[in-house]
This record gives structure tokens, sequence and C-alpha cells, in this order.
């Protein structure tokens, strides 16, 4: 008896930093995997964003990870995207009819979106660990970095992170600050917040070295630079390597994250069974949203 072959895919549509478009890649690979189907991206995001000048400009950065840059064709995400006639007229007649895309309604979790069959063309962020739950062996195992590729400097700083005590400082400023659409989103966690996390950290920790990482490394420097303890601040890891530093932070014995899916990926790949890590409690500056579905609850929040 032959199988028969089937032509139904989930395509993703990915948007946003490294981050985001890890949260939008595990969502949907756990989608495909329950639908034992093909999991292809669309990529086209990055290639009209450049004109638009309110939103910072992003490239695709999966492409650090081996096995996840499947690229959906023209065709094929015209065929999922575009409604057939039929479909048309009863939309416009306000008649039921059933679409291939899912737009994700809100940011919160949403288990519903767990049962999506396929075909289908996604839409949203899905940025939670409940979508991923019971499946983290397989999320870490995607998400591999090719540490081969370190340079010497960054393998040092590597065998460094792995054989002492340390805890990654995450302090996002870059478009958070410059840019003020994003800026009135996400706004910045404050120096009040950093200051309790190391505190918290230090009461629960006798000698350790905190790893700074920024994109704004001489501002980092003048709030944190008089701090009695011993501190690195690692300002190298830019562009198409900035990966690195979300490598170099799942690496640290403890992590301090921002308000950011960066740093969240970061702590959630550490795989130190006793890390401790602070997460802010305010993720958005102006948006109400039940963060409990995106950091998880071991996770400490001040």
């Amino acid at each position: 008896m032959f199988l028969k072959k089937t032509n139904k895919i989930i395509i993703i549509q990915l948007q946003g930093g490294l981050g985001n478009q890890m949260f939008q890649y595990a969502f949907a690979r756990i989608l495909a995997k329950r639908n034992s189907v093909t999991l292809k991206l669309d990529r086209s995001f990055f290639d009209t964003l450049s004109n638009v000048q309110e939103f910072t400009q992003r490239n695709f950065e999966l492409g650090i990870f081996k096995n996840v840059c499947t690229q959906a064709s023209s065709k094929e995400i015209i065929k999922l995207t575009r409604l057939s006639f039929i479909n048309k007229i009863k939309k416009k007649l306000g008649v039921y009819y059933k679409s291939n895309i899912y737009s994700e309604p809100y940011l919160d979790f949403q288990s519903e979106a767990l049962s999506i069959k396929a075909p289908v063309y996604i839409k949203g962020y899905f940025q939670s660990y409940k979508y991923f739950e019971n499946q983290e062996d397989l999320i870490r195992e995607t998400f591999c970095f090719p540490v081969g590729s370190l340079e010497d400097r960054n393998k040092a700083l590597l065998s460094k992170l792995q054989s002492e005590t340390t805890i990654s400082v995450h302090i996002r400023r870059g478009d958070y600050v410059t840019n003020s659409k994003t800026q009135q989103f996400h706004g910045n966690c404050s120096l009040e917040y950093y200051s309790k996390a190391i505190a918290l950290l230090a009461s629960k920790t006798k000698k350790f070295t905190l790893v700074f990482f920024s994109e704004d490394s001489q501002w980092v420097k003048e709030q944190f630079g008089n701090l009695q303890y011993s501190k690195l601040f690692i300002d190298y890891n830019t562009e198409e390597n900035s990966w690195i530093d979300m490598f170099l932070m799942s690496s640290c014995s403890h992590n301090i994250i921002a308000n950011s899916s960066f740093s969240w990926w970061a702590a959630y790949l550490n795989k130190q069974n006793d890390k401790i890590v602070i997460a802010p409690k305010k993720w958005y500056a102006n948006l109400e949203s039940n963060t409990n579905d995106l950091i998880p609850p071991q996770w400490i929040r001040l």
C-alpha cells in the first residue's frame, strides 16, 4: 500500500529581531510537528520594512541555526493567503468561509492556536513558553548555536563564563531609546530594577562576575562602572554577530534580563539546573497584557 502524498504545509510569517523570529519559529515548529507537515518561512517582511521609516530595520537572522531556512515560494504564499473567487463573494455577503490564515488575536497565550490544522499561513508573535511546554528538548535542539564559528576572544570569554560563577546583565537600549514608536511601546527597564536584581543575586551568590551586554556599552559603563563587584562589559558582537551575545548570556550561571525577547531566549536556553533568572514585572510600557504567559513561573520578577 502506498501512502498518499499531501501538499499540506504551514507557513510562518517572520518579523522582528532574532528573539521575535525564534518565538515565531518555535511555535510554528511545534504546530508542524503536531500536523506532521512541512514548515516553511515567509521572509518578505525583511524586504518591505526598509521602506517604513518609523520601524527599526530588521534582517532575517534564523540562518545561524541549521535546518530552519526552508523558504516558502511566492506561489505557496499566495495559495494560502489569497481568497478564492467564491470566498471573496462569501466575505462580501458576510457568509462564513474557511480561511487559511491564522492571525494571533492578541499577545497572550492562545491555547486553541495549538489545534490549528494545516494548511495554514500564520501571523503573530506567539511570545509564550506555554506554546512549547513539554517540548523543551526539541526547542533547545532546534536553537543550537554554531559554537565552532566563535573567534578567539569569544572562545576565551566562553571558557571563563563556564568555569566561574557569572551573572549576565542585559540592558536593552538602541531603538528602545532612539526610536520614539518603539520607546512608547516597550519602554526601558529602570536603573532601580537592575540595582534590585543585582542586590538580590548578590545575597544568594558569594563570589561572582557581572557580565554586562548592551548595544550602548558606554552608557552602561557610566551607570554601573562604580559597582563594587567584578564585572565585564561586552560590546564587540554586533550586527550579524549579535547572536553571539545571546549564546554567551545563555552560558552564564544566572541571568538578569531586560524586557526583551533577545535576553528572554538567552535565559530560556541557559542549561544550568540551578540558574536564577530575574525578569522585569513590567514588560510593555503602556500595554495591558498577561505576561504571566510570557515569563516561566520559576523566574523571579522585580
